[in-house]
């Protein structure tokens, strides 16, 4: 316990330390500061990056050098805050505490010069899952996603394929490929389009599609997640394997919720959608996902549980409405 008592102290000492206007810290690493926004690494929430606003902060210091400028000067060296002004120890000159600052690592990325780049993240997974729905089944689920995040908008892109079976019964054979873009929020107001493409076997469905496009509303946001609502016009589009069936080709609203919280231990992330339909109110579409991300740790893996929804109102004959399925699932995430 003693001796590792002696390794922890040292790793602590050698983390930045932000102390906020409430009396509280943390300790991470600080990856930048640009726009009026602190951005900051925490071990203890789960080493996710925090964007926390300089208005927040009243103090802080980095354990190693880092650059800083204000506009003017470039300076790089142990950077530290206080009172209002930051001060490096790679030149005598301060600068403000305000919007203006820019604070960032790598001599080649300073955050002004790469505003326009766009930066992305991957993310596969593999679960295993289980079903209650059109069949009672297990089986397994494979993905992968990407987002591109510059200042101005974000784009998201995946793909996710289900398979599923319950002795010689198929419970999920599916397909999903997803596409959103989105513009950043300027106060709380921004504009979107997405569009869901792929198949559902086990109800029959060889084609779907939904393709949408509206605007969001940031309805409240922190340093730890956030909460966004969307509200657009939408075109959902099904085709069937029965020849008896006839094909769906409807248009339609599209209203959306997503909610993600970072909560130290864990982090939490949900989305619903709902496609009514205008023809007829009574039927729509609903899909859902709420997980928790938790075993997290430095390193690029991670488990998550969780259960996702599907749930028509007005199915096809011999299909349920609702098919849920619950899972367990690894993720590996990469820049």
């Amino acid at each position: 316990m003693r001796s590792a008592l002696f390794i922890l102290i040292p790793a602590l000492a050698m983390a930045d330390t932000v102390t906020m206007t409430d009396g509280t810290f943390l300790r991470g690493h600080i990856v930048r500061i640009a726009d009026g926004v602190l951005e900051m690494r925490v071990p203890a929430l789960g080493n996710a990056t925090q964007s926390i606003t300089l208005t927040s902060v009243e103090s802080f210091r980095t354990d190693d050098p880092a650059v800083v400028s204000s506009g003017g000067v470039v300076q790089r060296g142990i950077a530290s805050a206080a009172g209002g002004r930051v001060a490096s120890t790679g030149g005598a000159e301060t600068s403000p505490l305000n919007q203006q600052l820019e604070l960032w690592r790598d001599p080649s990325m300073r955050p002004a010069e790469a505003a326009g780049l766009r930066k992305w993240t991957s993310l596969a997974d593999l679960d295993i899952s289980g079903r209650s729905g059109v069949v009672q089944g297990s089986g397994y689920c494979l993905g992968y996603a990407a987002k591109g995040v510059t200042k101005a908008d974000t784009i998201n892109a995946g793909v996710r394929f289900t398979r599923a079976e319950s002795g010689n019964q198929i419970s999920s054979d599916d397909l999903h490929a997803t596409f959103s873009y989105e513009t950043n929020p300027t106060d709380v107001i921004f504009w979107y389009l997405r569009t869901d493409t792929g198949y559902d076997h086990a109800r029959s469905i060889d084609f779907s599609s939904v393709n949408a496009a509206g605007w969001g509303f940031r309805l409240f946001t922190d340093g730890r997640g956030k909460l966004d609502a969307r509200a657009g016009l939408a075109h959902r589009t099904e085709r069937y394997s029965s020849p008896t069936q006839a094909n769906l080709s409807a248009p339609s609203i599209d209203l959306g919720l997503i909610f993600t919280r970072e909560l130290g231990w864990a982090a939490l992330d949900s989305a619903l959608n709902i496609v009514p339909s205008f023809q007829d109110a009574g039927d729509f579409y609903i899909r859902h996902e709420t997980s928790l991300n938790i075993l997290r740790s430095s390193g690029p893996l991670s488990l998550k549980l969780g259960i996702s929804n599907d749930f028509r109102s007005k199915p096809l004959p011999s299909q349920v409405k609702l098919d849920a399925s619950y899972f367990l699932r690894t993720t590996y995430v990469w820049k």
